[in-house]
């Protein structure tokens, strides 16, 4: 009889620290509807599934976040949620803007009414673009958009679910301030039970928890940014950004976050955007870490081998790949999984383009493919699907929730195949094979030159070093608050998604991204009583001919952060 093949599902649920800490407002809402469309749903939807095990990374800049706005904090896009008659000019604009930030086709197009309003807002992209509109929007216009953009970012089946949501539905426009109050409100009342669901999974077994470094930095570049050479040996790297300690404290500060939530020490740590290296992993050892991940690309180059897919994408020497590793960590070890990344991909970005049956059976079929193609090799076999948890789900007709119901569905009847959190794999099975090193790279194209390497990204970095040196020449010469406040803030700019934006997106989608960096900067030097200098008052990225330059009014914001399909 052939023996069974595991599962693991490894949802990675992120958000960058959007708050700027001197204004202590947050410049972008991903965070609050995330929670609202997807942070609670993706797990309280398998209650419905017992037998279905999965993994979910949440990140500690993700749950402090939310946890401000449960203590009443508010981002920019609920700034504009004022009383219409009570809108600015520029509070109208941003409106026209922004309030359009979601999929047009697979979710605006659903509704008539919110439909209306963006063919009267002209399909404009650019936040320059929307002058026209202004004056043929009326009040109503605006109410009827403030209503529609919330309702829209509560997850589908929740509203379906929810008599006073499904009732504004049903009313479609003529909307009332009553009833944009109802529709914020339900928004916190999902936000809040964001945490609930996860511990009640995590305690039944059913889900199992992981956590990664407190802001979300590229872990071997801030132990060693001269790292990224060893995947990129020509790349044109700053000067040498190095602090191990600033690497070990956002570890620290991840696992104190996590006993407070959890109350226990977390087994795996999520590497962001799964970019290894030795030094990385003899961290997450010292620090108790029993497992972490990575893509099938640091995999291969770690054994020295190439995976080799046939014309349909499946692995043919796929014993290599389904299994776990131990990896010498320093003078420990760590244990591994390594995702596939084909069939993660076709979750996050192809199955939407099928219909959801034929996805399904696409992926069960796939699944039982690599089961037999590892039959006749020493076992047990763990293919791992590890992907952003949040943002594919626009994508797909009705959101999530059909696509899901189907797959757990079939997965919970289906013979040979078993998930499983990734602990409960590791502790039943134990890795069998060891990796004598470990590939210095991340997720794409195996390397670190996503967020290192051009000009404007090792501008940052610089920017990041001189602040380094100055927080150790005013060391006990502040008071232990200020440094302890210019050192947060300095943690915070080491998230990798500032540079991940920078120099990789078109302007108008980064500039929010390098103004936010540079606003946690400035704070940083505030803290520490110094000038503000004047790279960090200045924009490191400009606009190309023809766009609007990023303004210092903190309402304008990013554009199409979800853009529609072209």
């Amino acid at each position: 009889m052939m023996k069974p093949l595991y599962v693991a599902f490894v949802w990675n649920q992120h958000q960058p620290f959007y708050q700027d800490t001197a204004q202590k407002k947050y410049i972008m809402p991903w965070v609050r509807l995330h929670a609202a469309k997807d942070y609670y749903q993706m797990a309280a939807i398998l209650r419905r599934y017992p037998k279905i095990r999965q993994t979910f990374n949440l990140t500690p800049s993700l749950l402090v976040q939310l946890e401000d706005y449960l203590q009443g904090a508010e981002d920019y896009y609920l700034k504009v949620m004022k009383p219409v008659k009570e809108l600015t000019t520029a509070e109208k604009r941003f409106l026209l803007q922004h309030y359009f930030d979601i999929h047009w086709e697979r979710v605006i197009a659903l509704w008539p009414r919110y439909q209306e309003l963006l063919a009267k807002q002209g399909y404009r992209r650019e936040p320059e673009a929307v002058e026209e509109a202004l004056a043929r929007f009326t009040d109503q216009d605006y109410l009827d958009l403030q209503v529609w953009f919330n309702l829209t970012w509560i997850d589908p089946e929740i509203r379906a679910h929810d008599p006073e949501l499904q009732a504004l539905q049903a009313k479609g426009q003529n909307f009332t301030e009553a009833d944009k109050k109802k529709v914020i409100a339900k928004q916190w009342e999902i936000m809040r039970q964001v945490v609930p669901v996860h511990q009640e999974l995590a305690l039944s077994g059913q889900i199992e928890v992981m956590t990664t470094p407190f802001y979300h930095p590229i872990m071997p570049l801030l132990v060693d940014s001269r790292s990224a050479l060893r995947a990129s040996p020509g790349l044109k790297v700053p000067k040498t950004y190095s602090y191990p300690e600033a690497a070990a404290e956002q570890i620290v500060k991840a696992i104190n976050q996590y006993y407070h939530y959890f109350n226990t020490h977390p087994a795996g740590i999520w590497p962001p955007e799964q970019a290894v290296s030795p030094e990385t992993l003899a961290l997450f050892a010292e620090h108790g870490f029993a497992w972490t991940i990575s893509d099938e690309d640091i995999l291969a180059r770690s054994l020295g081998i190439e995976f080799y897919r046939d014309g349909f994408g499946h692995v043919l020497n796929a014993d290599e790949l389904y299994r776990p590793y131990l990896v010498r960590a320093g003078r420990k070890k760590i244990a591994m999984v390594f995702r596939d990344h084909h069939l993660s991909d076709r979750i996050g970005f192809v199955y939407h383009q099928m219909p959801l049956d034929h996805a399904v059976d696409d992926l069960i079929g796939r699944l039982h493919r690599i089961r037999e193609s590892v039959s006749g090799c020493a076992g047990p076999h763990l293919v791992t699907l590890a992907l952003d948890g949040e943002n594919a789900w626009e994508w797909y007709p009705h959101d999530k929730n059909v696509f899901l119901h189907k797959l757990y569905s079939r997965l919970s009847a289906e013979s040979g195949l078993i998930t499983v959190t990734v602990q409960e794999f590791l502790r039943q099975y134990p890795p069998t094979r060891e990796l004598k090193q470990i590939f210095t790279g991340s997720w794409v194209d195996h390397s670190l030159a996503r967020w290192i390497g051009s000009d404007s990204k090792n501008r940052l970095w610089e920017m990041l070093l001189k602040a380094r040196q100055t927080l150790e020449e005013v060391r006990g010469s502040i008071s232990f608050e200020q440094f302890m406040q210019a050192k947060e803030n300095l943690l915070i700019a080491e998230g990798s998604d500032f540079t991940w934006w920078v120099d990789s997106m078109p302007y108008y989608q980064a500039a929010p991204f390098e103004a936010l960096f540079r606003k946690h900067l400035a704070n940083f030097y505030r803290a520490c009583g110094k000038e503000i200098p004047l790279e960090v008052r200045t924009p490191v990225i400009y606009p190309k001919h023809g766009e609007a330059a990023w303004p210092a009014d903190p309402l304008a914001g990013p554009t199409v952060m979800v853009p529609a399909k072209e």
